[in-house]
This record gives structure tokens, sequence and C-alpha cells, in this order.
């Protein structure tokens, strides 16, 4: 018995773990376990980078295993002797029934039974299906057959996709290095902004506190001539008045004369200092503003329909020029148009996500740009505010002198959900304002141009230079 127990154990470690018959042309892996030939290379056919072992999913690094000639030897000798399966015959022709002590000869497909002849007839088994045992044997070894495929299947099935979260795993972790890598850029930006911003801020309160300064020493030095022409007054007064009658009487012409003089001085007001204002603020999205340009940039044009009778449009509906003729009659003009006010609307509008254009401003005079409501009414006589439908950020640029090389760009940013719109000059990278409220309508970017002696326009731009 012993011997055959270590004969049917070496039987089992010469066997192939993916078919589980004898190794045929056997070949070992990189992680010691053995394997048919055929097997492995069925097993791997359509995989790419990723070759695991059928035993341990050990990942080998090429298709070119090693043939193990002395494992062949062994299984060639082990098939000359003899087999686990024929001494198990013997025992199964052996096997007798328990209860009637006949061959085993019958098997029971509902019980799962292996019967003798009387057992079959009895009546716990009346109207079975009752088979032979090397019939039932054969049938039931065809289905386990046909079960390996499907599970083969399954298993490469399993390996591809663990090779595939592998795969995705990779890219991820290059995906992550490579959003740390633009944090770091963006934070080198920003850390850069920082030093410009404080630079600014030193160079313009020392210039406020130079002009506070002379503005001080001017008052000062005002209060103390005015304080000194007093004190003049006072000695002048005090002599006459201990001066005889006739002194007195004698100098009072010269005295009234300049004490009428006096008397219409006036004190110089005292210089009131304030604090500085701040006028140089860090934008929320100043690290990211690069990031907004390149993933939320949107391409505008402007509605004709809506602009105002002295606005000028171009073919391209880009820009919007400001003209003191009329453009339209007023008969022709559309009903949409602005009445009111010179401004002209996009011919798009959004509802939700986050958004950003920005416009180019040449010339010199009163600009404004924002967001209105879909409702909001163009031809109210109100000014535009976000009581009836409107945010929009209201600046004067240039000079009379030379207004053509005025020129700055102004980017908007809005953050529907969040409830934000935020302007930039982006002529020097600077936070201009943001406006904070609820959007609930379809919002229309809004541009409005003002009245100017010369050449005022603002055109719409997609790129960052």
């Amino acid at each position: 018995m012993a011997l055959a127990a270590s004969l049917a154990e070496l039987q089992a470690e010469a066997s192939c773990p993916v078919c589980l018959d004898p190794l045929r042309d056997p070949v070992t892996l990189d992680c010691g376990h053995n394997c048919c030939g055929p097997c492995l290379r069925q097993r791997w056919q359509g995989l790419q980078d990723v070759l695991p072992c059928p035993v341990c999913q050990h990942h080998c690094p090429s298709r070119d295993v090693h043939r193990n000639p002395q494992l062949c030897a062994l299984t060639d000798l082990l098939k000359q002797l003899p087999s686990s399966s024929s001494q198990g015959r013997r025992q199964e022709e052996e096997a007798l029934c328990v209860q009637h002590h006949q061959a085993l000869a019958l098997f029971c497909e509902e019980d799962l039974e292996l019967l003798c002849a009387q057992c079959g007839a009895s009546s716990l088994h009346q109207g079975h299906l009752l088979t032979p045992l090397e019939q039932a044997a054969a049938q039931h070894r065809e289905k386990l057959k046909s079960s390996l495929e499907p599970l083969r299947k399954q298993v490469e099935d399993a390996e591809r996709g663990l090779a595939t979260q592998v795969s995705k795993m990779h890219e991820l972790r290059e995906k992550v290095e490579a959003r740390r890598s633009e944090l770091y850029t963006e934070f080198a930006q920003f850390k850069h902004f920082l030093e410009k911003g404080q630079y600014v801020i030193d160079n313009r309160v020392l210039w406020e506190m130079s002009g506070v300064y002379q503005r001080v020493t001017e008052s000062r030095n005002q209060i103390s001539d005015y304080g000194a022409t007093l004190k003049s007054l006072l000695r002048e007064i005090s002599t006459q008045c201990v001066q005889t009658d006739l002194g007195l009487l004698r100098g009072l012409r010269s005295s009234h004369l300049q004490w009428s003089r006096y008397a219409t001085l006036e004190a110089p007001a005292a210089y009131s200092w304030k604090s500085l204002k701040e006028r140089f603020s860090l934008a929320p999205h100043s690290c990211s503003l690069k990031t907004i340009l390149d993933k939320f940039q949107v391409d505008l044009t402007l509605d004709p329909e809506t602009a105002h009778h002295n606005l000028i449009i171009s073919q391209d509906r880009k820009s919007a020029t400001f003209t003191y003729e009329r453009v339209a009659p007023i008969d022709v003009a559309h009903p949409k148009a602005f009445t009111s006010h010179e401004a002209v609307l996009s011919a798009q509008g959004f509802e939700a996500g986050r958004h950003f254009w920005q416009m180019d401003i040449r010339g010199a005079g009163v600009w404004s740009l924002g967001v209105c409501k879909e409702s909001f009414l163009t031809n109210a006589l109100t000014p535009p505010s976000p009581s009836n439908g409107c945010w929009q950020f209201l600046q004067s640029t240039g000079t009379n002198i030379d207004p053509y090389t005025v020129c700055i760009r102004v980017g908007v940013f809005l953050d529907y959900e969040l409830g934000e719109i935020s302007f930039y000059n982006l002529s020097i990278r600077s936070h201009l304002c943001t406006l904070r409220d609820t959007f609930t309508d379809r919002l229309i970017p809004y541009f409005s141009v003002g009245a100017s002696p010369l050449s005022f326009s603002m055109t719409l731009v997609t790129d960052e230079s």
C-alpha cells in the first residue's frame, strides 16, 4: 500500500498543472514550476507584456522558456510503470456492496450512488435511472472534461483582467507623477507671482508714504507760518494796549489796517492722513490661471441683434467699436438691442459649469465686462446691477492724449455652481475683482464700451499671448 501511495504521489508530481495529464515536452519557468510546453503556449496565447506562471502567477520576462530534458526522461520512465488507474480499476472490480456483498455494477443517476444488482431492484431506487458502471463513469468523465475548457477560459480571462489592472495601475502612477510635476510648476509660478507682487507693493507703499510725508510737511509749514503770524499780531496789539492815549490814537490807523488784513486770514486745514487703500490683492486662482486658460477657455462671438446703435460690430463678430454715428435707424433697430447704454451681449450663454473668456480693450474711456440673465431688459433705463440681473466690473482706462497706445487684456472667469465671477488683468497677471451671488438662470456674457471722443473698442481673443 505504501508503495502504491508513493507511486501515485510521484505520478501526481509528474503531471501538468494545466491539463492534469502526464507532462508532455516539459518546460521549467523562472519560478521553478513545470508544465507541458504546448499547454504553456496555449495559456500565453493572446497575452502581450504580462506572462504569468499557471501555478503561482509569477510574471515571466519572456516567452523563451527552457525545456527540461531530465524531467522529460523521468516522465517517460513513469509511463512504463503500472498506473494507479489500473490499480484503481482492480480495486473497483473487487469493490462489493456492503449490504448484499455483491459487485457494484450499477450507478444511480438521481442519488449518485454505486449499487449492486439487488440494490438496483429494491423499492428505494424504483423508477430511477440506473446506468452500468463503465458507461456511467464514461459519461461523467466526459462531462468533467467538457467543463475544463470553460474553466481554463475563465482562468485566462481572470489573468487577462489582472494584467489589465496592473497596466492601469502603472498608468495611474504615471498620471499622478505628471500631476505632481504640474503642481510643482504651478507652485513655482505662484511663488514668482508672490515675489513680484511683494516688489510692486513695496514700491507702491514707499511711493505713497513719500507723498504722504511731503503733504504732512507742507501742512506743518503752513500751520507754523499761520501761528507765527498770529503771534506777531498778538505782540503788536499787546504793545498798543500799554501805550499812552496819544500814542494809541496816533498808531490806530496803521493798527486798524493791519488788523483788518489779519482778520481775513484763514487757518490752513490740517492734512488728514487715511490708511492706504488696498490696491493689490492676490487672485484666488492665481496659481491656476494657466490651467484656467487651458481647460475652461471658450470661443465667444458677439450678437449684433443686441448691439447698441452706437456700436459697430465687426464681420467676424469678435469686435465692438464705439462711434458717434448711429449704425442703424431707430425704426430698423432690433427689439433685443440695448437702448439706454452702449452694450452688446454674446451669442452664447451658460447654464452650468466653468467658463473663461478674454478681451483686448483699446483706447481711452469707460468699459465694463460681466454677465447678465437671459431675461435682462436691454431697454431698461436703470443702470445694470445684480438687482436687475446683471453682474459687471466697470473701469476706465487710457487718456485722451494718445489712446491708440493703450491696450489691456482682461479675463473673465465664471464659476456657475460656486456663484463667482472673477476678473483678471492679464497684461500684468493680477486679480481685479470677484463678484459673488447665487445663479439659477441662464447667464450671457455682457460687454459695454462707453462713449469716447476718440477710438475705443474691445475685441474677443482666445490665445494666451
